[in-house]
């Protein structure tokens, strides 16, 4: 396995000097991106690395043994070792540090035998330290609170080691991307970008017809140390800019924006469905070619709907709902704020795999830095009469208004997600995608593990004020942290956490995968081995006590995820809830009770749902599935379930 290194770069000149580099033209010319910027010294480094040099190089006369070592006017962050000379420290601002002295005095004389002057650059990112996704150490970014420290990607421990995403190509497929923005054009695959609003085959630039998509791309792979904006997670990652949010959407382009020669999809867009519907059956077989044999990851939001209000009915979007979300090879990822807890709008899930960051508004807490649409005319920052922070229109470090500090949602916790996903991939690029997830299940950072006590026993109509009580009694509406027989923590708030760069890329250095062959037991939900056949079991109306019913399986299997298909009948869906309890009797979630679907007056319940919980459980034995009627006036009948296995 090769192991890229640090290489710290010294070059000799009278004073530090900042040079505009001349690089490639951008292909179309709608907006002219500003060139990098980089700093010229005596010494050159990295904003982020640790500085070790020895200062004995720096004087014109022999110092190497004899003497101590003193330095003059140097920034906080710069020690010498009196003893050796060599110079420590790591810059946290990118810029160039000038008239710095170092004294070389002889031992026993007191007195200067000799000193020079010399200049630090620090090529760097100047919006980074504002990044807290990035290294949280409870900055504000320009909003009204801190976050807390530590929580964040930990994206700084996977540069140190060399990693940046080189090599990986994303597919970006959202609402437009500005190619040509000052921290994206190095990175654009030229001639791959996609416009969906034109025919066939589509290519062409992929114009904006929002911010967004130009912001969660900077998430991913923001140009680093070019002294420009901020810093993507996978800065030396390449993608491809697809317009598809304002196309038809129709199911050809759906598929082919899921297609081509990429490693990573990010879609940090949803639907927000108040019915149980079914995705498309070709698009589902797409994906899992994609991620089976092309080592494809597809990286998808959960959406923001998680509290749901209709007149005075608060319910919670489940992320089971949209589409494709049911699928074990579509990662479906929530978002955390910054302080580490679930945000106030990401929808919970069994289908989760793990959260990114997403932040909050921007304005009452940090909310994520990112690039934006060019000029103060368009995008989140830019001249109008009401303003999230200060930083969003004419503050000094976003003069022109290329940056943004209130992106936020899932939308932006899934590109957290791909980026870290581009440095796993560096790190090993013979990973299969099922290695990668296993990887993140493994390593992501348990995160918030009291939330039970706000949860537990409470609906949302019972936490939020001026809400009908939905709640049902002696019922568990979420159980917390759970932790399975095969050791994975998992729940339906953070999937198995928070990511964490810096372990994900030191699992996936030496990871010879432990999988093994992939199997499903019943991959089209036509295998009568694992069908209930007609049950006909009636459900107590609202009673927590359900109706619970049993499958036996008798498959050696290492679970890599489950699902559970159902039918039955009810007068009003979303009053249900439902729950499967493994062999080893972990219990998981998949929906639960009183849920968004009571808003579209949903009949019947048809529908597919994934479980992550079981991750490295055996699959055999009985399987228990119960259904939950949370709500009275409505009764309804358990007709029939299936289940499929995936695993090794």
């Amino acid at each position: 396995m090769k192991i890229l290194q640090i290489i710290l770069f010294i070059f000799i000149s009278s004073c530090g000097q900042e040079v505009v580099q001349e690089t490639k033209k951008p292909k179309d010319s709608t907006y002219s991106p500003q060139a990098p910027i980089s700093y010229d010294a005596d010494i050159v480094m990295k904003q982020g690395f640790d500085l070790s040099y020895d200062g004995k190089e720096l004087f014109n006369s022999d110092v190497s043994s004899g003497y101590t070592f003193q330095l003059q006017g140097a920034p906080s962050w710069l020690s010498i070792n009196s003893s050796t000379g060599e110079l420590t420290g790591e810059p946290q601002d990118n810029g160039i540090h000038e008239d710095i002295k170092i004294r070389a005095i002889k031992v026993g004389i007191g007195s200067d035998i000799d000193s020079e002057d010399f200049s630090i650059g620090v090529n760097g990112d100047p919006l980074r330290k504002y990044a807290w996704h990035l290294t949280n150490t409870g900055q504000k970014a320009f909003s009204n609170s801190a976050g807390t420290s530590g929580v964040d990607v930990n994206v700084y421990g996977a540069f140190q080691k060399g990693y940046t995403g080189n090599g990986v190509r994303v597919v970006i497929s959202d609402s437009g991307v500005e190619i040509n923005h000052d921290d994206l054009y190095l990175n654009a695959l030229d001639d791959l970008h996609k416009n969906y609003t034109s025919s066939s085959p589509y290519y062409g630039t992929p114009t904006p017809t929002t911010a967004h998509g130009t912001a969660v791309a900077g998430i991913i792979l923001a140009t680093g140390w070019n002294n420009r904006g901020s810093i993507g997670i996978a800065p030396k990652a390449k993608f491809a800019g697809y317009q598809f949010l304002s196309s038809p959407q129709s199911a050809s382009i759906l598929m082919d924006q899921a297609d081509g020669d990429f490693d990573i999809y990010n879609y940090s867009y949803g639907e927000t469905y108040y019915h149980d519907t079914r995705s498309d059956e070709d698009y589902l077989d797409l994906i899992k070619d994609g991620f089976l044999n092309d080592k494809k990851i597809y990286v998808k939001s959960s959406g923001n709907e998680f509290i749901q209000v209709s007149e005075s009915t608060c319910v919670s979007h489940n992320a089971n709902i949209p589409l494709e979300h049911e699928s074990p090879f579509m990662m479906v990822v929530g978002a955390v704020d910054a302080d580490g807890k679930k945000a106030f709008y990401s929808n919970a899930g069994s289908n989760l795999w793990v959260v990114g960051t997403g932040g909050d508004t921007g304005s009452s807490a940090p909310a994520i830095m990112t690039t934006d649409l060019p000029t103060c005319f368009k995008g989140y920052s830019k001249s109008n009469s009401v303003q999230t922070n200060e930083f969003e229109y004419g503050h000094p470090k976003n003069t022109q208004c290329h940056y943004t500090s209130t992106m936020n949602g899932t939308s932006a916790s899934a590109p957290s997600v791909s980026g870290v996903i581009a440095l796993i991939k560096e790190a090993n690029p013979a990973l299969s995608a099922r290695d990668i997830k296993h990887i993140l299940a493994s390593t992501s950072t348990k995160v918030d593990p009291a939330f039970v006590n706000d949860w537990q026993e409470l609906h949302p109509s019972e936490v939020y004020e001026s809400c009908t009580d939905l709640g049902l009694t002696n019922h568990t509406y979420e159980q917390g942290w759970i932790e399975n027989d095969a050791g994975y923590s998992f729940s339906n708030f953070y999937g198995f956490g928070l990511v964490n760069a810096d372990a994900a890329v030191s699992m996936a250095e030496g990871y010879s995968s432990s999988l093994g062959t992939f199997k499903e037991t019943n991959p089209d939900f036509d295998d009568p081995d694992y069908y209930s056949g007609i049950l006909n079991l009636s459900i107590p109306d609202n009673s927590s006590s359900g109706r619970s019913t049993t499958m036996n399986i008798t498959d050696d299997l290492t679970i890599e995820a489950v699902q559970i298909e159902v039918n039955i009948d009810h007068a009003a869906s979303g009053e249900l809830g439902i729950e499967l309890t493994s062999p080893k009797n972990t219990k998981s979630i998949l929906l639960n009770i009183n849920n968004s679907l009571l808003l579209d007056g949903d009949e019947d319940l048809n529908t597919r749902l994934l479980t992550n919980a079981f991750y490295g459980e055996n699959a055999q034995g009985t399987w228990t599935l119960k259904v939950i009627d949370g709500k009275n006036s409505n009764t309804g009948t358990l007709n029939s379930w299936k289940i499929n296995i995936l695993g090794h």
